[in-house]
């Protein structure tokens, strides 16, 4: 439902994801948990982050090319994810979900806080019997068998403060997964599941140096394991991996410094080494890469005016295992910014920016002269903020040259195609019209690949959502509308996904000051839509769900 987002997926929960954050692809985007940068994988996509989402407290979009601020790929922008805060006296909580397609969710949890230390502790546990992931009259090959998914997690958050002016956590996240999965050119019979393990440790010092200056010093390590099986046996001939391993080690360190009550300044470091392996029977590899970035940042407001400039530079070194083939690039990416406060309530915006993308473990297996992307974008905005009532719209322009790409035509190798651009309008709202709250989406793209000269699959030009609700004391209703015109398939076929529209609808009741119900239908109509050709998507779902959390 938020603007400028988008995402596509093969089939049901844990299958293959695409996010597109302003037309760009999924590889382009940085997720980070608490501050810290997940795990992604051969191909460069983002492991989808399996993470509950009763453990989040929040999550925060940067839209655009934030290069300068957070690094390679950074391009389409970053979505934080922020756990659940720790505070107050210790005690137990927990969610539990019934539903659809024997939907069973159950998680559980203690946190508190004790003298100088606070903590968090999570388990979870998800399971559905799913849907078929392939429509069996567009892909007759396909097992038509419903398509379960589990998925088994765990986290913990522990915190000290040491004195008055330093802290030290720790924080760690595992998850478990077993997807069941369809091959639509296989066989009625083949049964495959797709297993995933994903892995982040992170510890951390933050020092009130002075009154001025913060700084902050991030040690994480992250691994990623993925096997594919086909009738339990690994399946070596699946396009990524029979399995595929991947670790990550990153340091980085963060600081900011109060130059004076108009002026704020960032300086830090990231340092990371990743270590890629596909044991795929066709396209297996073995791939190290090792990441210097250093970068600062300066904001300055002056009377209605705001200014910000940032400035970074990365530095990668590749090495493929059992082979004398080593390749290094450096790039430096900027942003610019200007904001003037029109009046209380009008603010503008402008900024101009640039960034990179590497190519990843598997788009060097197959081709090792490959360049890194390069991203230039701008945007103009205009927002509008009284009271609860808040109105933005952002016109933005990215433009991509050595865009890296499987050729449209054969052999289809990976290539540097050329130029890729997008040009678009997002408008975001949220309102009060007396008893009733609403926000809305809205946005206009034009996503194109100018090299080749067709659209960029699997993107809408046109999407949207509304959110409206009515709160009656101690209960809640509302309604969901998401809408998006069609799309094509991808570069290889000329199938068109045709536009929809869903309906969800939503209900709460707070029992008691600890105990919350919900009740909620999706897809309420029973529309039938697809967001990848040959693929299904859920079918109308009811779930209820009981929410504990101790006051």
């Amino acid at each position: 439902g938020e603007a400028g987002f988008e995402f596509g997926r093969n089939g049901g929960p844990g299958t293959v994801t695409s996010f597109f954050l302003r037309g760009a692809e999924s590889k382009n985007l940085v997720i980070m948990i608490d501050g810290v940068r997940t795990m992604v994988d051969g191909i460069g996509s983002l492991s989808a982050v399996d993470l509950p989402l009763q453990q989040i407290e929040r999550i925060e979009i940067f839209r655009g090319n934030a290069g300068a601020l957070y690094g390679e790929a950074a391009v389409g922008g970053v979505i934080q994810l922020f756990t659940r805060s720790i505070a107050g006296k210790p005690g137990a909580y927990g969610v539990v979900t019934l539903g659809s397609r024997n939907t069973q969710d159950l998680q559980v949890g203690y946190a508190g806080q004790a003298d100088d230390v606070s903590y968090r502790f999570d388990l979870g546990k998800q399971k559905t019997n799913g849907f078929s992931a392939i429509n069996p009259v567009q892909s007759p090959l396909a097992n038509p068998d419903n398509d379960g998914y589990t998925n088994s997690s765990a986290s913990l958050k522990i915190r000290k403060k040491i004195s008055a002016m330093t802290s030290a956590g720790v924080m760690f996240s595992a998850s478990q997964l077993d997807v069941d999965y369809d091959n639509s050119s296989g066989a009625p019979t083949e049964a495959h599941i797709f297993k995933r393990e994903n892995q982040l440790f992170n510890v951390f010092l933050e020092q009130q140096v002075s009154s001025s200056w913060n700084s902050r010093l991030d040690a994480s390590r992250a691994s990623l394991d993925m096997r594919d099986l086909k009738n339990g046996q690994p399946n070596l001939r699946a396009y990524n991996a029979g399995r595929l391993q991947g670790t990550q080690s990153s340091l980085r360190w963060f600081n900011k410094i109060r130059l004076s009550d108009q002026t704020l300044g960032s300086l830090g470091a990231d340092l990371s080494d990743e270590r890629f392996i596909s044991d795929a029977l066709t396209s297996g590899y073995s791939v190290n890469r090792q990441l210097r970035g250093y970068f600062s940042g300066l904001t300055h407001m002056d009377g209605d005016w705001t200014w910000q400039g940032n400035l970074r530079s990365d530095a990668i070194d590749l090495k493929k295992d059992n082979s004398s083939t080593n390749a290094s690039w450096f790039n430096t990416s900027s942003l610019l910014g200007l904001g003037y406060k029109i009046n209380p309530n009008w603010q503008a915006s402008a900024s101009v920016s640039s960034g990179f993308r590497a190519p990843s473990a598997s788009d060097l297996s197959s081709n090792i002269d490959l360049k890194p992307e390069t991203h230039q974008s701008q945007e103009l905005g205009l927002t509008y903020a009284k009271d609860s009532d808040l109105v933005r719209a952002v016109y933005f322009s990215t433009r991509t040259t050595d865009a890296i790409y499987y050729q449209s035509v054969a052999p289809y190798n990976v290539s540097n195609i050329g130029k890729v651009r997008n040009n678009g309008l997002e408008i975001s709202a949220k309102t009060s019209i007396q008893d009733y709250q609403a926000r809305l989406s809205l946005t206009s793209q034009d996503p194109w690949n100018e090299t080749d000269n067709v659209r960029l699959a699997r993107r809408s030009r046109l999407f949207g959502s509304a959110d409206v609700w009515r709160d009656f004391g101690r209960a809640s209703t509302g309604v969901k509308i998401f809408a998006a015109d069609d799309r094509t398939n991808s570069a290889y076929d000329s199938y068109v996904l045709p536009g929809y529209t869903i309906v969800a609808l939503y209900a709460s009741y707070k029992v008691s000051p600890e105990l919350t119900a919900r009740v909620k239908l999706e897809n309420a109509f029973n529309r039938s839509y697809q967001l990848a050709y040959g693929y299904n998507t859920p079918p109308s779902g009811i779930f209820v769900t009981l929410a504990y959390q101790p006051k």
